[in-house]
């Protein structure tokens, strides 16, 4: 009865009258049951936990999952569900707190999927994201922003793959054991903007033709800073401070690292990479 009603709510959308364009009202606040597959607005009344999981599914463009400070609690298994899985495009979730999954906000198909993966891209705002294997994960045909948001202990605090695109900006991503890693994602479809990454095993890291660009942000005392094997990095307007070691980087033929106008503290070992000035 509970969950009927939750699913009657799901879909509360008013307009306003007078002569103007409607204008879509806030969503009345839901209670959602987990395994929800969402088509309209959703702000939540309650926190959802799902100790068998699985999480909330965002089906139709454009829709926004409003946590209103709620929280969205996975079954804490390291190979669990899925929180919230990005399944149209120009979606959002914001304002709350999600953890104990497997991934707790992921974008795109499988690798070995058949038939052509479908284009899904979201917006994740205002969000902590903690105790997950990862905390977002962009996958093929995937495009994932992160914005203003917190990447805090997780496995991996993020992760681009194969043919996606991830964007983090004005985020701290920090005590991840790894912050934020590329693996052959798409051309330019790997960036770090304005961010804090701190604490992490490895701070910002790619592989495998991947490449990764990094602007105006400062990467402290992770075990590596940067990360670079076999991909290319450009690095601008940035600080690396107190990390144990700054750069690590092996490079093959076409591979590219360039560093611009960017400070590093005494410690942490050669960069190894010429230092380009401002």
């Amino acid at each position: 009865m509970r969950a009927a009603a939750a699913a009657g709510a799901l879909l509360a959308l008013a307009s306003l009258g007078g002569g103007g364009p409607a204008v879509a009202a806030v969503p009345r606040a839901s209670v959602v049951p987990c395994g929800a597959v969402l088509t309209a607005d959703v702000r939540l009344a309650a926190d959802v936990v799902c100790p068998g999981g699985p999480g909330i599914v965002l089906a139709a463009d454009g829709v926004e999952l409003n946590l209103n400070g709620h929280r969205l609690v996975g079954p804490g298994l390291r190979f669990g569900p899925t929180g919230v899985e990005v399944a149209a495009e120009d979606v959002v979730v914001r304002n709350g707190r999600i953890s104990g999954w497997g991934v707790g906000v992921s974008a795109g198909s499988e690798v070995d999927q058949p038939g052509e993966p479908r284009p899904v891209s979201g917006t994740v705002r205002e969000v902590r994201l903690d105790g997950n294997r990862k905390g977002v994960e962009a996958r093929v045909a995937g495009d994932l922003a992160v914005r203003g948001s917190r990447l805090d202990g997780n496995g991996w605090g993020g992760s681009a793959y194969v043919g996606s695109r991830l964007l983090v900006e004005r985020s701290t991503v920090e005590r991840n054991e790894r912050g934020l890693h590329g693996f052959a994602n798409a051309d330019g479809g790997f960036a770090v903007r304005d961010s804090l990454v701190r604490s992490n095993g490895t701070g910002i890291g790619c592989d495998q033709d991947a490449d990764v660009s990094v602007t105006g942000t400062t990467v402290q005392r992770n075990g590596t800073g940067l990360d670079v094997s076999q991909c290319s990095a450009v690095v601008e307007g940035s600080r690396f401070v107190w990390n144990a070691r700054h750069v690590s980087a092996y490079l093959l033929e076409g591979d590219v690292l360039a560093v611009r106008c960017t400070s590093f503290t005494r410690d942490g070992g050669p960069v190894g990479v010429p230092l380009e000035p401002c």
